[in-house]
């Protein structure tokens, strides 16, 4: 068989002309660039060829010259007569850089650059156009899908057979040409792309012009003319919510992405048809090498687009096309809020620990600092003989310190000046603990708990996850503390949150996932009275911007994108969540009811509050132990009493 490489070959000995067009741009001689396409349809006819031939050679020629003035060409054909004569004929008349391919199977198409430097023109010829279809469909990224494309064929099913390929039906800019009824006609045809099946008629060419004036490659994105785009989602809130009545039927979507889709929907003119993943698989995860869920149906091109607060990752981004970001997420750990410290600790709140020990050795030291003073004094003067007496010196200084006033006065300066500051220390000392505790008392101090990853990686807690895309970002972390959490890692079933949700309220789970889902599952379901039971940690993992997701390759991406930077950029993305979370507020489903019972709990407890039981426990255990320890003493006195007795 002969390749495409000794075909060119043959071309170029049979005609040296070509040599300076096949792979450069080479110059044209102004009378052969002036040639009208009815003087150049006459000279052919003179050369003895065939209508047709001539018709079908102006055309190509006219759609080049028209819409593909500096674009890159590539021309393939397969080893009809026609076609090698009509190729022969456009490589002297073109001025473009371009390639040749003679395709006999589909690999011959693999050796084409598809990555033009300006634009990309596609001239097909094919009676055969099997290894075409075959390539089409089967070589992904072997394709331009912003490319222009010409196909010349034998009927309008290959032209249709060619826009229903998986690499056909991505490309916005496909025409085709079929021999018409009448002596050098051409019927012209262009593919719908989303605005209906197959392709339609748009009109003819007959020697050297069309019959009717048309755009051959209009934009067919701007408008989508009301077609029905198929979107895989799920709920999800608050991102998607379901607003059902009361039998549960489904009236409606909300939420951020079902917002941002519906303006999409608006400026674009389609319709949306909302599934969920046939399989159950959520956002899905890869199985035996294949994905599942949402995933799955994009990669299988089964739907045009998939939203349900979807993460910009490595392995989405490699497998999917993804819009530009539209809003952005933490993804952090959900824990149990740990039970307050007991009431009878709160004595012990109003200082740190250190200051407590500060405080406990100005008690120790002041008593033997005044004792000594009196005495010194007493030596030089009059000072009252029972601060000479270190136990009365030190009760003396422990009662200032609980702003006792002492009936005994220095009467020495320096003992007064002492005094006289040491009062001033416990006045200060008094007001600042008193007026603290009362805080401590109202409100109770909650425990010590995890608040980083570290402390998360040495605690014997399992770590619960939903998506096992969180086990590639722990893995791949290059932080030591984040990857020693894959050994404490447990991934869950999407049907399993609920049991998450226990195993976190009964300490014995921390839950990964993002704050807008973490947080609005607070604040609806496990908040009383304003008082939270789970929580979500200061440290978090990472964070991920939230996109849409459509198959590989979607020509809808560049429209999408430049829509949803708009409304982001004019917060309209913003102002639709605010409401779509207030719609949720008055769902019962969504913790609307919730909401309401709490409301009216706070309100019958506004007010002065009353010190109960619970608030003054720690006073009490003071007086406990004051008499335990008091009856302790008496106890031993009474003992020692006796024993002196028995001595006498």
């Amino acid at each position: 068989m002969e390749s495409s490489q000794e075909v060119i070959h043959h071309h170029l000995l049979a005609d040296p002309f070509m040599t300076s067009r096949i792979y450069g741009q080479g110059e044209v001689t102004n009378s052969t660039r002036n040639v009208t396409s009815t003087q150049r349809t006459k000279r052919l006819k003179a050369s003895g060829e065939s209508i047709q031939e001539a018709s079908l050679s102006a055309l190509l020629l006219s759609v080049v010259q028209e819409e593909m003035t500096h674009c890159d060409l590539v021309l393939a054909h397969d080893n009809s007569e026609l076609y090698s004569s009509v190729v022969q004929k456009l490589l002297v008349m073109l001025p473009n850089s371009r390639q040749v391919v003679v395709v006999k199977n589909p690999e011959d198409m693999l050796g084409v650059t598809w990555v033009p430097t300006l634009c990309g023109g596609y001239l097909f010829l094919f009676d055969h156009p099997e290894p075409l279809f075959t390539f089409a469909s089967t070589h992904h990224d072997n394709w331009d899908y912003k490319g222009r494309y010409v196909m010349v064929s034998r009927s309008v099913e290959h032209i249709t057979s060619l826009t229903v390929t998986r690499n056909g039906k991505k490309t916005e800019h496909i025409i085709g040409a079929v021999k018409g009824g009448l002596e050098g006609q051409w019927m012209v045809y262009m593919n719908m792309l989303y605005w209906g099946k197959g392709v339609e008629h748009i009109t003819n060419w007959r020697l050297h012009r069309y019959t009717s004036q048309v755009e051959l490659f209009p934009d067919k994105l701007s408008d989508l003319r009301g077609a029905t785009l198929q979107v895989s989602s799920f709920e999800f809130p608050p991102s998607i919510m379901y607003y059902r009545d009361e039998d549960g039927k489904l009236l409606f979507r909300f939420g951020e992405d079902i917002s941002l889709a519906e303006n999409l929907a608006f400026a674009l003119n389609f319709r949306l048809n909302f599934t969920e993943p046939a399989d159950g698989y959520k956002w899905g995860y890869i199985f035996d090498g294949v994905w599942t869920g949402m995933m799955g149906e994009l990669i299988r091109d089964e739907v045009d687009l998939g939203m349900a607060n979807l993460f910009l990752n490595f392995y989405r981004y490699e497998t999917v096309s993804l819009s530009t970001p539209f809003s952005h997420e933490k993804v952090c750990f959900m824990a149990r809020v740990e039970p307050p410290l007991p009431h009878w600790q709160a004595l012990a709140f109003p200082f740190h620990p250190w200051t407590w020990l500060a405080i406990f050795c100005g008690v120790i030291m002041a008593g033997p600092i005044l004792f000594l003073l009196a005495v010194a004094s007493g030596k030089c003067g009059d000072e009252a003989t029972s601060l000479a007496t270190l136990g009365f010196s030190w009760y003396y200084a422990t009662g200032l310190h609980f702003c006792e006033s002492q009936v005994v006065e220095p009467r020495m300066n320096s003992t007064r000046i002492f005094v006289l500051f040491l009062w001033l220390y416990t006045m200060i000392l008094t007001i600042a603990y008193s007026t603290n505790l009362t805080a401590f008392l109202l409100v109770q101090k909650p425990a010590d708990s995890m608040e980083t990853i570290k402390e998360l990686s040495e605690s014997s807690v399992e770590l619960a996850a939903l998506e096992e895309g969180y086990v590639v970002v722990i893995s791949n972390s290059s932080n030591p503390h984040v990857r020693s959490l894959t050994k404490i890692q447990k991934s869950y079933g999407f049907h399993e949150e609920d049991m998450v949700f226990e195993r976190v309220r009964a300490g014995k789970s921390v839950f990964l996932e993002n704050t807008g889902f973490l947080n609005y599952h607070i604040a609806t379901r496990f908040t009383h009275r304003g008082v939270p039971s789970v929580r979500v940690m200061k440290e978090c993992l990472t964070h991920f911007y939230i996109v849409f997701a459509m198959p590989m390759h979607s020509p809808l991406k560049k429209k999408f994108d430049h829509i949803i930077a708009w409304l982001h950029q004019s917060g309209i993305v913003r102002h639709e969540t605010k409401a779509a979370l207030k719609l949720a507020a008055t769902i019962e489903e969504y913790g609307g009811e919730h909401h309401e019972e709490e409301e009216e709990g706070v309100g019958e407890e506004e007010g002065v509050m009353a010190l109960g039981m619970d608030h003054m426990q720690g006073l009490f255990v003071i007086a406990v132990l004051g008499w335990f320890a008091g009856l302790l003493l008496f106890v031993s006195e009474y003992i020692l009493l006796i024993n002196e007795s028995k001595g006498d």
